[in-house]
């Protein structure tokens, strides 16, 4: 029992690591919502379906939850960048569907519509682009999301509430939801800003260690492990 509780424990150490590191990659990743690995203890008995268990094996890795507490706010300057006050998301369109993010670092893509840094188009009200005329000298995004060349409206910004419950992580800092966006007045944007990723490295850094230290505490145990069986192994099979 105790070889099984080791190997699922380090099962679940490697899960952990992976997603720290994770974390940890995208340390200054705009709008980046860390992770964490949520356990649920193995009822007794339920892992290798054998009623003659008397005890657990430890602990398995029941979901893995993103937080989405607000990241740090820093002012850029930039007329395209923005940072949403408070909750909600931008909506953006990526190869494999609506996608939502938290990251604002918008640019101009080579068609003249608004995109994010990865090169994912921003959704404007109804899915539409959001298309700059060209040789426009000056662009800026209201409070509300609407977006204005040279003072004229050329588009308003597609801003949703979203069912944490329903969120799933997509890539570095896009979700997906499997609901409808939720009802409600829009969030509201700061312009000239970007929301930063809300991870610790030192922290994350700090928990890394602890993990790995887990880690090779239990490779060494199931290392004992394999050994005593070799050694058992080869004392029942010498010639008496």
């Amino acid at each position: 029992m105790s070889f099984y509780t080791s190997l699922n424990g380090l099962k679940n150490a490697q899960t952990s690591l992976n997603v720290i590191s994770h974390n940890i990659a995208n340390g200054e990743t705009n709008g980046f919502k860390k992770s964490r690995v949520e356990f649920a203890d193995i009822v007794a008995g339920s892992a290798y379906s054998n009623p003659k268990l008397i005890q657990g094996v430890g602990a398995t890795v029941e979901a893995i939850q993103q937080n989405f507490a607000l990241g740090p706010i820093e002012q850029t300057g930039s007329a395209l960048d923005v940072a949403i006050n408070g909750d909600g998301f931008f909506s953006v369109d990526t190869t494999r569907g609506v996608r939502y993010t938290r990251d604002g670092s918008f640019q101009l893509g080579t068609d003249g519509t608004l995109v994010t840094a990865d090169g994912n188009h921003v959704r404007g009200q109804n899915g539409a682009a959001i298309a700059i005329p060209q040789g426009s000298a000056q662009v800026a995004i209201d409070a509300d999301g609407t977006v204005r060349a040279d003072g004229n409206e050329v588009g308003k910004l597609e801003l949703v509430h979203l069912d944490r419950n329903a969120l799933t992580h997509d890539a570095d800092n896009l979700v997906a939801s499997k609901k409808a966006p939720l009802g409600g007045t829009p969030p509201t944007l700061i312009s000239g800003a970007i929301e930063g990723s809300n991870v610790n490295v030192v922290r994350g850094v700090v928990d890394l260690v602890k993990v790995s230290r887990t880690y090779e505490s239990l490779v060494r145990v199931i290392e004992g492990y394999h050994e005593c069986e070799s050694r058992a192994a080869q004392t029942l099979g010498a010639p008496k």
